[in-house]
């Protein structure tokens, strides 16, 4: 649960341009939910119920992890819209550059 709660925590004090650090705490956390669903699994397996307690501690990591996913997906959709948007302006300044240099330099008489 520890290990949990630290990555958790982890990934949200991460800044989100940090996609090294991101990548290692979301190997973290997944680390840490196997862990704890082998855990759960042996538990139920010796037909032990599991802490009341502990499943509120692992509600709340869910929603934690969930919020974080949720911003992550703002992330990436603004930086999307951001892509789409230098891609169109680069699209016009080669446009403005190719036809720029399409005009003869000389005018001649023959054409």
């Amino acid at each position: 649960m520890q290990c949990l709660d630290q990555a958790t925590a982890r990934l949200a004090g991460l800044a989100h341009d940090d996609w090294d650090q991101l990548k290692q705490a979301l190997i973290g956390r997944s680390r840490a939910i196997d862990a704890i669903i082998g855990w759960i699994a042996a538990e139920q397996k010796a037909s032990r119920p599991v802490n009341p307690e502990l499943a509120g501690h692992l509600a709340r990591d869910i929603e934690n992890g969930a919020a974080f996913l949720v911003r992550m997906a703002l992330n990436c959709e603004n930086t999307q819209a951001d892509l789409l948007c230098l891609g169109r302006e680069l699209q016009i300044l080669h446009s403005l550059s190719f036809t720029a240099a399409r005009k003869p330099p000389v005018i001649d008489c023959q054409g």
